[in-house]
């Protein structure tokens, strides 16, 4: 009877505890998606320090800033040049310190998670005064080429009604003095906006950035940004989607915002 050899067990030879490595395909497979993890969260993590320091996205409601800014405008807001000028800035970095006629986005001192979009009227140590709806800085009137009017009408200095405060008013106000570290910001739809003659002066730590550029632009309903409700919102968007070609201002995309 033909003797025959054992026949060999690769895993006996395989001492206890020795780790047995898995198979190659899972390996790369293992591999596949560690990688996609690590992207995620690097990109992540990317985008949050992007919004947070840099650039921000943001969309424009009211039309207090028109005819510079429209109603829908979709803006990207600058956030690290102006607020490196805050204090020492870092080396071989954008620094930009606020001045008269620069537009900046802000928190809404009266609710801090309302961004506002305005113009910088008054700086600081400035003497504002507004008679007969010409902005006086000193006692001296200042050239606003970028302002309209929409109503002829001017109230007088007394008490006039408004959303914010009875007490201030449209086309007469003042004169103050700009204390450190505020300022005085207005729309540039002067009869059309809710800006420091109504809220008070702009603190220095509330601003955020300046607009840079309008990313898109699409002809919302004048109310859009009153819809709350679910049912209303997803009509928004269902609205948009739908009318996204004919309704979207194709001109703007790029513009930038001065």
């Amino acid at each position: 009877m033909e003797n025959r050899a054992p026949i060999e067990n690769p895993s006996s030879e395989l001492e206890i505890g020795e780790e047995v490595e898995p198979p190659e395909d899972e390996q790369q497979e293992y591999g596949i998606l560690r990688e996609y993890l690590v992207t995620i969260v690097v990109c992540t993590i990317f985008a949050l320090f992007v919004t947070t320091y840099v650039v921000h996205p943001m969309t424009v409601p009211t039309p207090s800033m028109e005819p510079t800014i429209l109603v829908g405008d979709r803006l990207l807001i600058d956030k690290f040049t102006i607020r490196n000028g805050f204090q020492a800035g870092l080396p071989i970095t954008p620094i930009h310190s606020v001045e008269r006629g620069d537009i900046v986005v802000f928190k809404f001192p009266r609710q801090p998670e309302v961004l506002y979009v305005k113009r910088t009227i008054g700086l600081p140590g400035e003497r504002v005064e507004i008679k007969d709806k010409i902005v006086h800085i000193d006692g001296n009137p200042i050239d606003e080429p970028y302002k309209v009017h929409s109503d002829d009408y001017i109230y007088s200095d007394r008490g006039q009604f408004h959303m914010f405060s009875g007490d201030f008013k449209r086309d007469n106000y003042g004169p103050i003095i700009i204390p450190e570290g505020s300022y005085f910001v207005m729309g540039d739809n002067r009869d059309d906006s809710a800006d420091s003659r109504y809220f008070g002066l702009l603190p220095l730590q509330n601003i955020v950035g300046s607009p840079l550029f309008v990313f898109w632009s699409y002809e919302d309903e004048s109310d859009a940004y009153l819809k709350s409700s679910l049912p209303e919102i997803l009509g928004l968007y269902a609205e948009r989607a739908f009318y996204f070609l004919s309704r979207t201002r194709w001109s703007r995309m790029g513009h930038v915002v001065r």
